[in-house]
């Protein structure tokens, strides 16, 4: 039996394909492309794309599609915007994507500026955006005897914050200029001022080595802290007061805490706390002294000893 092939359609341009072999195999359709487009290599020399602009047709409009030909006056334009990323950032600045990775936020300007194509940095005034703050005073005294001043920044607006300077003022009198972290909208993040003069800390230890248990065979290392401060500001003060406790994997070992500090929350962003980091937070005020007394005990078999000695401050 003989088999014949359709006609294609009349205007078609295009002839029939000649009809396969009587009692041959039917040739089969071409197989259609696998997997997701896959761009020209110009659409991937991203360098040389450009993004129409509202000008361009429909079909163009707001797309790349790579450059026209050349041109110098544009070439030298573009060369002219473009030198700005080499300029170095001014003090305490920081890129967006150094400091907040992959960061999605519009900002709004309050109104339109014009500034100078001089080929340096310019501040504008995009908008406002209040924040909460409080002043907090930080000391580890195992590691300094200094006390420093913390500017505490809550953002509850729906802005967010980047990262750079931040000029700090106190009754209007300029005190520093610092680095202010990438703030999202809800964070809440910490700056530091320095040194905090008028606040004086002091830390004492003591240990005390014992045994315990059947025929002695546990030994008991008792420490114990003493911290003192005094504020001798003009006003009440808020001081976290930082100690350690040691941490152990080990079923032998065991530590007992006898201090009413408290373990750190998590509620500054990425503030880290090493572990075992305990807190004593103290309200004083003007002029007020404090005295703060904790402690704990390690318990190891006698036959162990901690690594380093058993004596430690």
């Amino acid at each position: 039996a003989a088999a014949f092939a359709p006609a294609a359609p009349a205007g078609s341009g295009m002839g029939a394909p000649p009809p396969p072999a009587p009692g041959g195999p039917v040739p089969a359709a071409p197989a259609p492309a696998v997997g997701p487009p896959r761009p020209s290599g110009d659409e991937l020399d991203y360098t040389a794309l450009v993004l129409s602009g509202p000008e361009e047709p429909g079909a163009r409009r707001g797309r790349l599609f790579p450059d026209t030909p050349y041109d110098p006056v544009a070439t030298e334009h573009r060369r002219r915007a473009e030198s700005v990323t080499a300029l170095p950032l001014p003090g305490h600045a920081v890129r967006p994507r150094e400091s907040a990775g992959s960061f999605d936020h519009r900002f709004d300007a309050v109104a339109r500026a014009d500034i100078p194509s001089d080929g340096t940095w310019h501040t504008v005034t995009v908008g406002e955006i209040p924040v909460g703050l409080r002043t907090e005073y930080l000391c580890v005294p195992s590691v300094e005897q200094t006390v420093y001043g913390t500017l505490v920044l809550s953002n509850s607006t729906d802005q967010a914050l980047l990262a750079g300077p931040v000029e700090v003022t106190v009754d209007d009198d300029f005190l520093r200029t610092a680095a202010l972290p990438t703030l999202a909208p809800g964070g809440v993040s910490r700056v530091g001022l320095g040194p905090a003069e008028g606040i004086r800390v002091t830390r004492r230890t003591d240990l005390h080595e014992s045994t315990s248990g059947l025929r002695g065979a546990t030994t008991v290392l008792d420490h114990r802290v003493h911290v003192e401060l005094a504020n001798r500001l003009a006003g009440p003060v808020t001081v976290e007061v930082r100690e350690r406790v040691p941490v152990t994997s080990d079923p032998d070992v065991r530590i007992e805490e006898r201090a009413d500090w408290t373990a750190p929350e998590e509620d500054l962003g990425p503030e880290y706390h090493a572990p075992g980091t305990r807190l004593w937070r103290v309200d004083l005020p003007a002029g007020g002294t404090t005295a703060l007394d904790g402690g704990y005990e390690i318990r190891i078999p006698t036959a162990k000893a901690l690594a380093g000695g058993n004596r430690r401050s």
